[in-house]
């Protein structure tokens, strides 16, 4: 009877940290602006739910629909796109479709959701396997990761991929222990795959997990089944694949294949074709508070210490392999940390892992205000960032943004920055004016008009030199026109370069810091004649041999480890 008390009350406390994360989820979800494929993905969700109905409305139809309804977008798998859209859904039924904000803000609320569950799995998978301090530090260090934080509040697949990889991971653990079954654990799997094909690294990460410490016919068979149930899944919920399974898996497999020449990272001040291999490491130091780095290096420690341990061989292999992909210089970066953001939650698991060893090694009245005082530390940086620009946060170990970008990181990339300029054009722009945006961003300016957030005399439109003829386009700037521009160095041409040093008409800044602008027309004009692009940096073989040569030190210390324990 006396023990149920404190379990009760520890349950208590969880709830009421799962409901203030809500609520401060709900309430900041609108803060950040419409990013760069927010747009395509809204409407993919309307096309897919609306092949449901169809397909409830006229049966016969419901094979030859599929490539009317499912085409949009397809490059990218469903899970998202669908779970968010019904979110989208319950907001259109409780309060209509006027407000398409609104709707906007349910749809991201879908992301958030699934950051909740991985908050709460990581939660309870560190409680069993490291501690009631581990947990709790893991649970809090999560939303004080700001990538983390600002994408679950996006209605993009990247923070529903992390999220899932997390859970994806805890399924097939626990699966391999023999505490779930094979179909929920592989469901989980299959709706991972079924997020963002980022996810993969879970795969060799638990077959090879399962071949350092649990050399068993029984954990054998449970991860195939947990495989075979991953991908019934994966293809039961994407009727895109049915009507040609191997040609369109294949082209789902392969079409990211040699994009790294063209989406480049902006990293040490130089263009990468590819990222090299101490990237995705530098952004765990310089992507968080520098007291959660910190606490994440003494986790990692802690977990290479005790790494006979196959759940702290379940952290290391998973977080290992997804960096080493991220860091081979094969993969597409994207820019900022997208590729590899299901790295975050495994080091927040690392963070917690810290926070608890160091818990134990302190005095009983200084171990209780361990983790006020985590928190105390890592906030100031985030609120000056401000939680609207999450995805420009920089930690306090390369000094903010403004250090940041003194050391020739990338500040901003996701479009979101728009929203400072966009009000600036209500206030001061001409009725009528037309506002030229980068390549890629008009779907952002015309979703900012469709919300009510751009005056509607205004035109949105690309300027052909500089962007593809699609949408609306003009192939001579207007006289008295503006232009967009997104310092998102990533994608800097030579002529964008020479434009970035022109005097804008405005300049939203921080710290010094521009992270969008606005140019009138003329001053486009006369950079048009530029032309070329920086030369991307090759990170080459060896960058690759270094990521797989790291990969392997890390099996070969689990492996020793394993077997000393045996």
């Amino acid at each position: 009877m006396g023990s149920g008390k404190p379990i009760r009350g520890r349950r208590l406390a969880f709830a009421a940290y799962m409901a203030l994360l809500l609520a401060a989820g709900a309430a900041t979800v609108g803060r950040t602006g419409i990013t760069w494929d927010e747009p395509n993905y809204f409407t993919s969700s309307y096309s897919y739910l609306s092949w449901f109905v169809h397909v409830a409305r006229s049966p016969a139809d419901w094979w030859a629909s599929i490539d009317r309804y499912w085409e949009q977008s397809h490059e990218a798998p469903p899970f998202f796109k669908l779970w968010a859209g019904l979110f989208a859904a319950a907001g259109a039924l409780l309060f209509g479709t006027d407000d398409l904000g609104l709707l906007g803000n349910f749809y991201r609320m879908g992301s958030y959701a699934l950051f909740l569950l991985a908050v709460w799995g990581g939660f309870r998978f560190v409680r069993r396997e490291f501690g009631e301090v581990a947990a709790w530090g893991t649970a809090l260090s999560m939303p004080l990761i700001p990538a983390l934080f600002g994408f679950a509040r996006l209605g993009q697949l990247d923070g529903a991929a992390a999220a899932m990889y997390l859970l994806a991971a805890i399924g097939l653990f626990r699966a391999l222990e023999g505490r779930w079954s094979a179909p929920l654990a592989g469901g989980l799997l299959g709706l991972a795959f079924a997020t963002k094909l980022t996810v993969f690294p879970v795969v060799p990460a638990s077959v090879l997990w399962l071949l350092i410490y649990r050399r068993e016919r029984g954990a054998a068979l449970r991860l195939a089944g947990c495989f075979l149930a991953g991908a019934a899944a994966f293809f039961a919920l994407w009727p895109w694949l049915w009507r040609a399974p191997v040609a369109r898996t294949w082209e789902f497999l392969t079409w990211a294949g040699g994009l790294q020449d063209e989406r480049l990272a902006y990293y040490l001040g130089e263009w990468w074709a590819g990222a090299p291999w101490h990237y995705p490491l530098v952004c765990l130091v310089a992507l968080v508070p520098a007291v959660v780095a910190l606490s994440g290096v003494v986790g990692a420690g802690v977990l290479l210490r005790c790494a006979s341990s196959p759940a702290a061989g379940w952290v290391l292999l998973n977080l290992g392999f997804v960096l080493a992909v991220a860091g081979s210089g094969l993969v597409p970066v994207y820019g900022g940390p997208r590729q590899f953001l299901a790295a975050f939650p495994l080091w927040a698991v690392c963070a917690g892992v810290g926070l608890g060893w160091l818990a134990r090694r302190l005095r009983p009245a200084a171990a209780a205000a361990l983790l006020p005082a985590y928190v105390a530390l890592a906030l100031p940086g985030i609120l000056w960032t401000g939680v609207g620009n999450s995805l420009e946060y920089y930690g306090e170990a390369v000094g903010l943004i403004p250090g940041a970008r003194a050391l020739g990181f990338e500040t901003t990339y996701m479009a979101d920055t728009y929203l400072p300029a966009v009000r600036w054009l209500n206030r001061n722009a001409p009725e009528g004016s037309t506002v030229y945006v980068q390549a890629g961003t008009y779907p952002v300016a015309e979703s900012y008009q469709r919300t009510g957030r751009m005056r509607r005399d205004l035109r949105p439109a690309y300027l052909a030199p500089i962007a593809v003829e699609k949408y609306v386009y003009d192939r001579r700037v207007r006289e008295g026109s503006y232009f967009l521009f997104l310092p998102r160095q990533s994608i800097y041409t030579d002529q964008m370069l020479a434009l970035s040093k022109k005097e804008p008409l405005y300049a939203y800044e921080k710290g010094g810091v521009p992270l969008v602008m606005v140019y009138s027309g003329e001053a486009v004009r006369e950079t048009l004649g530029i032309r070329g692009s920086p030369e991307p940096r090759d990170p080459g073989p060896a960058n690759a041999l270094l990521a797989g040569g790291g990969m392997v030190a890390l099996l070969a210390r689990l492996a020793l480890s394993a077997r000393g324990k045996k």
